[in-house]
């Protein structure tokens, strides 16, 4: 049986379930089966849910090959074979709670065969309000594997800026990059990383690709790791060579509208207050039109989750919250700045998972050979 926080959190969606007046949840996606059992499972196409309800034992309803992995899940295990029909075995279990919710994991296909099980009873609701609002907050167990991600993240990106040299191909950074992840120990990269060379930095997501690395330009590298299943995510802006005047002032300005974000970040602020903070120090800067993105974004077992830092979102931050400050400033036709970190909201504030320089003297790196 796993020993963790996995009776608590289930206990807290039951809480949720209640003051909802939803009688049960159907949790079908990796990230919130993994929260609620600390068993981390691909299932493919077969179907598999696990059953939450305030007035029951859990249960998870899986197939037989998955059997020797869910044994550590502290929930009761309902196996299906092949040949059975394994949605009338969910419904089996749901009963016949006429108030369901059920999380946007599953696939449409069983969705509705599940649906075509329950005649006359309400379409379910979705769970993914309730499950984003638990999940939002992270306990001791979380934070401590999103340190550990962060860490592993200030390693890869401090090493490969000291190879980092004009010449380099954005596709061979990425694959070095690869390399560095493993080396670090991580389980894997959160996300393909994001090269993007001079003019190919004005698009936030740009695509490594076979473009150089040429003197006097900027080189932004956006990537993650994965520890236990939680994810990092960090984006530094290297200049190699001689930088321009104007590289120096827009990294000044990325660069402190990202701190501003920082300090903005505190318990009772909302989400849309701290992207305004920063939104604001950019435009008085004259670069407000080329800020094309939100703030940030919650970061735990999904690299973009809930809650998102962006303009309107009324959300009041809360202690436990973890997510990115990453402002940019993207220039088409001539280069991209971007500076990100995750940080955790602290009853006193926001305090950065990241370590890894990024003052002006640490990403202006020489020519090389």
């Amino acid at each position: 049986m796993t020993s963790g926080p996995w009776s608590d959190r289930r206990q807290r969606l039951c809480q949720e379930l209640a003051r909802a007046g939803v009688e049960a949840a159907l949790l079908t996606s990796r990230p919130n089966v993994y929260y609620l059992t600390g068993v981390w499972l691909a299932t493919g196409e077969r179907a598999s849910a696990l059953i939450v309800r305030p007035d029951r034992d859990p249960v998870w309803v899986v197939h037989e090959m998955f059997a020797q992995e869910v044994t550590s899940a502290d929930v009761r295990i309902v196996l299906w074979k092949d040949g059975e029909d394994a949605h009338r075995l969910i419904q089996e279990q749901v009963g016949q709670a006429a108030r369901v919710a059920v999380d946007g994991g599953w696939e449409a296909r069983h969705l509705m065969a599940w649906m075509a099980l329950r005649p006359g009873l309400p379409l379910p609701v979705s769970a993914d309000g309730m499950m984003a609002k638990l999940r939002s907050r992270k306990d001791a167990e979380e934070l401590d594997c999103l340190a550990r991600a962060s860490a592993m993240a200030d390693e890869v990106v401090k090493a490969l800026a000291a190879d980092l040299r004009a010449g380099d191909t954005e596709a061979v950074l990425a694959e070095r990059l690869a390399t560095l992840w493993r080396q670090a120990g991580s389980e894997g990269m959160s996300f393909p990383p994001i090269v993007a060379a001079g003019p190919n930095g004005a698009a936030p997501h740009h695509e490594p690709g076979g473009s150089q690395v040429t003197a006097g330009t900027t080189v932004i590298v956006d990537t993650g790791g994965v520890y236990r299943h939680y994810v990092s995510d960090i984006t530094r802006t290297y200049i190699v060579g001689e930088p321009t005047e104007e590289m120096r002032r827009v990294y000044a300005c990325v660069l402190a509208a990202q701190e501003v974000g920082i300090q903005a970040a505190k318990p009772g602020v909302t989400l849309g207050e701290v992207d305004a903070a920063v939104r604001r120090y950019i435009t008085d800067a004259g670069y407000g039109p080329y800020f094309t993105h939100r703030t940030g974004h919650g970061v735990g077992l999904d690299v973009h989750e809930e809650p998102y830092v962006v303009g309107g979102n009324d959300q009041v931050l809360e202690p436990g919250m973890v997510m990115s400050i990453e402002p940019g400033i993207y220039l088409p036709g001539r280069f991209g700045v971007r500076i990100e970190d995750l940080v955790v909201i602290e009853e006193t504030g926001a305090r950065s998972l990241n370590r890894a320089p990024k003052h002006w003297e640490a990403v202006c790196l020489p020519l090389g050979e």
